[in-house]
């Protein structure tokens, strides 16, 4: 029979060998991992015989196979104890850093060459039992009881006084105008004295005050242009002359007819969205 060549007997050699050394030493590795009760070394109880009955009635051969398919942990040595009654002692179990590497939580990043980055839509804002939010939006929750207080005190649409404030100020009670104009409402110093307001370039920087003096205001020009809601925006923005200059009509100065159309629209729009509750808030519609 012919022999091989050397180099062809060592490789079948390696393939029969290292097999074997890698599943010892895995054995090993897994083996290492729990440590026998104290003791157990020592015990001289021997195991029963295949096909014998074990400590529970059942055979040993079934009980080592249930012990085989459920250790975990301690129970690997339950046959052990059930034969040595001295080693009913839990056992410790040591993790060996190989095997502990399996229980890490690992993040992997992964980058994706091509792909386009998760485009983040923008959703409209929910809706709110108040006006929304914001800085001159906390100045409306803020504002709210007075205004409404000002507008039933002078038969007036709360939502009409929010409307001009928000144009005129943005409910802001400090706002000054190059004009002269000041508060809230942005009321003139020598209107506000019509109204009884006193010491006006200080009063009018009180919301209250501001509120009730441009309230009493409005309400006169109502009654003055018979409700015609134009005229009496126009005739609170240019003032009263300018109205009667140009025939009880909105005159052409382009801020004045820009502050009646922005006033009637924001007026529309409160009126479509909001309520006004009994304790003078705005509340949205619907809710």
């Amino acid at each position: 029979m012919a022999r091989r060549p050397r180099s062809q007997q060592q490789g079948a050699w390696t393939g029969i060998v290292l097999p074997v050394i890698a599943a010892a030493a895995l054995t090993l590795l897994i083996l290492a991992a729990t440590a026998l009760p104290a003791g157990a070394a020592t015990c001289t109880a021997p195991l029963p015989a295949a096909g014998t009955p074990g400590p529970t009635g059942t055979m040993a051969t079934d009980t080592m196979a249930t012990d085989a398919m459920a250790s975990t942990g301690t129970s690997k040595f339950r046959l052990i104890a059930q034969q040595c009654p001295g080693l009913d002692a839990p056992a410790v179990v040591h993790r060996t850093e190989q095997l502990a590497l399996f229980d890490r939580a690992t993040t992997i990043a992964i980058n994706l060459v091509g792909v386009p980055e998760p485009v983040t839509l923008a959703m409209g804002a929910l809706p709110s039992e108040r006006a929304p939010l914001g800085a001159a939006g906390e100045r409306v929750v803020a504002l709210a009881p007075a205004l409404s207080a000002a507008a039933r005190a002078n038969e007036l649409d709360p939502l009409l006084l929010h409307a001009i404030a928000h144009v005129e100020s943005r409910h802001n009670a400090q706002a000054v105008s190059p004009a002269g104009a000041r508060g809230v409402m942005q009321m003139m110093p020598a209107t506000a004295q019509r109204f009884g307001v006193a010491n006006p370039e200080k009063s009018l920087h009180d919301a209250g005050t501001n509120l009730r003096a441009s309230a009493a205001l409005l309400r006169t020009l109502q009654a003055r242009y018979g409700g015609d809601l134009r005229l009496v925006l126009a005739a609170y923005n240019a003032g009263e002359g300018a109205v009667a200059k140009h025939g009880n009509r909105v005159p052409p100065y382009p801020e004045t007819q820009a502050y009646v159309r922005d006033v009637l629209a924001i007026h529309q729009r409160l009126s479509t969205e909001f309520a006004v509750s009994g304790s003078g808030q705005l509340v949205a519609k619907g809710l």
